[in-house]
């Protein structure tokens, strides 16, 4: 009988402010939407081939990461660097811009099957020095993947 009062006392405080007379606005519902990762490719060609391109957006999104923990993985030697990238341009500074990272389809799939693999595609923080053997496999990968690229054109 006590905890029931005690309850009904208390019921409604989680919809003020700590310390406050005044309500807290009911947030939305925020409906999330799937981004498919290869919906916006790039063609470019490839040793005379076109070849569907993907943006490190496009990773990212393939991963469930956002881009600038992509970034920090491959300064950090976590992920190894593209191997393809759009021609550098000049800001409206002058300063040089570095081009666009790509990848190809395979590269973006093989590199899901290894964090899928590994169990770290739903991981939300991913402890590196454990899985520090990742690097060599994607790397390995994507030059393989290369190889037959190069050699199919």
């Amino acid at each position: 009988m006590t905890e029931d009062f005690i309850e009904q006392s208390f019921a409604g405080l989680d919809s003020f402010y700590p310390n406050s007379k005044r309500k807290r606005r009911e947030k939305p519902e925020i409906q999330k939407v799937d981004v498919v990762w290869d919906s916006k490719p790039v063609i470019k060609k490839l040793n005379g081939a076109d070849v569907e391109m993907f943006t490190l957006g496009a990773l990212a999104s393939a991963l469930g990461r956002p881009i600038i923990t992509l970034r920090a993985w491959m300064n950090e030697g976590y992920l190894p660097t593209s191997p393809y990238r759009l021609p550098s341009t000049l800001d409206k500074n002058g300063k040089e811009v570095q081009g666009r990272r790509l990848y190809t389809r395979p590269m973006i799939e093989v590199t899901v099957q290894i964090f899928t693999k590994a169990g770290l595609l739903t991981v939300k923080r991913i402890e590196w020095t454990t899985n520090r053997h990742l690097v060599n496999e994607i790397a390995e990968a994507w030059d393989k993947i290369r190889a037959t690229e190069t050699n199919n054109n």
